[in-house]
């Protein structure tokens, strides 16, 4: 499964099966293609939510809401900024596609525009939280208080701080759930630590000035060792999570990069596993296939997508 958001003020979410990238289109718009080139996946669900405050939507799983039998479909949270509360965060459910709940914006503080969201938890142990980076370079961390006896979802502020000058550009989330991690349009990255008190934070554990501003994408990679950005400079930065040094700049982009992912790695060979394959296997090229083929699956790959219309594609660490 796969979801697009557009300035269309549509989110929609497509089928998107391993037998489907068979089918599919590897040319760029850059490259001349059309939509009629594009064989487009099968649409699951249509959705109108805001996209005037540039802010991409989040989700996570609805543990609490079970699978759906029929379809093997697993319900997902949805976060994305509300149409007309500008501060205000609204949380839908899918597949049902309806509104569950809505934090509405702090009236007691002007902070603009959300600019990025990220939400998780809802397993045992760990409460419903949703991380919310605004306009004026404040962070808000809220969290779902016990709802075993009411059914209106009541939110609790358990992090208020103000890391950045400058819009917050994008935030993630430490594997873990311990921390997350901002970029803005300084040139100031933060980490915060998420508290299981009561008490608020107010200021990050450790900041870092890196002299680039405008670094418009974050993602940490699924290890938690490091993370990424896409500058408006064209270069791609990784970063250490533990110090938020600097480990390398990628540069081969043209224009402004907007976004970056990593790959998550599944699952892993074991050495054990490696060497039985070896000796079973009297085909050396059907050897060295596998190992390739293992290679790529147990890859942390890195991918960038910039203003010049090209996609990167990185081997790093």
């Amino acid at each position: 499964m796969a979801a697009s958001h557009g300035r269309d003020h549509k989110l929609c979410v497509w089928q998107l099966r391993a037998d489907d990238f068979e089918n599919l289109s590897t040319r760029l718009p850059v490259d001349g293609a059309t939509p009629i080139d594009q064989k487009q996946p099968w649409l699951l669900h249509t959705m109108s939510v805001n996209a005037l405050n540039f802010c991409a939507f989040a989700t996570c799983t609805d543990l609490d809401a079970g699978v759906n039998e029929e379809s093997a479909f697993v319900p997902l949270l949805l976060a994305a900024p509300n149409g007309l509360d500008s501060g205000g965060v609204d949380i839908f459910q899918l597949p049902s596609e309806r509104r569950v709940s809505k934090i509405q914006s702090d009236k007691n503080v002007n902070t603009g525009m959300v600019m990025s969201l990220r939400i998780f938890g809802g397993q045992s142990g760990c409460a419903l939280t949703l991380i919310v980076g605004y306009e004026d370079g404040q962070v808000m961390v809220y969290r779902r208080k016990d709802q075993n006896v009411m059914p209106v979802w009541i939110w609790e502020q358990i992090l208020l701080g103000r890391p950045h000058k400058q819009p917050v550009l994008s935030l993630d989330i430490t594997p873990d759930h311990a921390a997350f991690i901002t970029s803005s349009a300084d040139a100031l990255i933060a980490r915060y630590a998420i508290s299981k008190s009561e008490s608020k934070q107010t200021v990050p554990e450790k900041f870092n000035n890196t002299k680039h501003a405008g670094q418009q994408d974050l993602k940490i990679r699924s290890d938690g060792r490091v993370f990424a950005t896409a500058g408006w400079d064209k270069n791609v930065r990784v970063y250490s999570v533990k110090s938020l040094k600097e480990l390398a700049v990628l540069n081969w982009h043209q224009e402004g990069c907007y976004a970056v992912a990593f790959a998550e790695i599944l699952h892993t060979a074991t050495p054990e596993s490696v060497e039985m394959d070896k000796l079973t296997e009297t085909n050396a090229m059907t050897r060295l296939n596998k190992e390739r083929d293992a290679k790529v699956h147990n890859t942390h790959w890195l991918v960038a997508g910039s203003k010049d219309g090209k996609i990167s594609l990185w081997d790093i660490y």
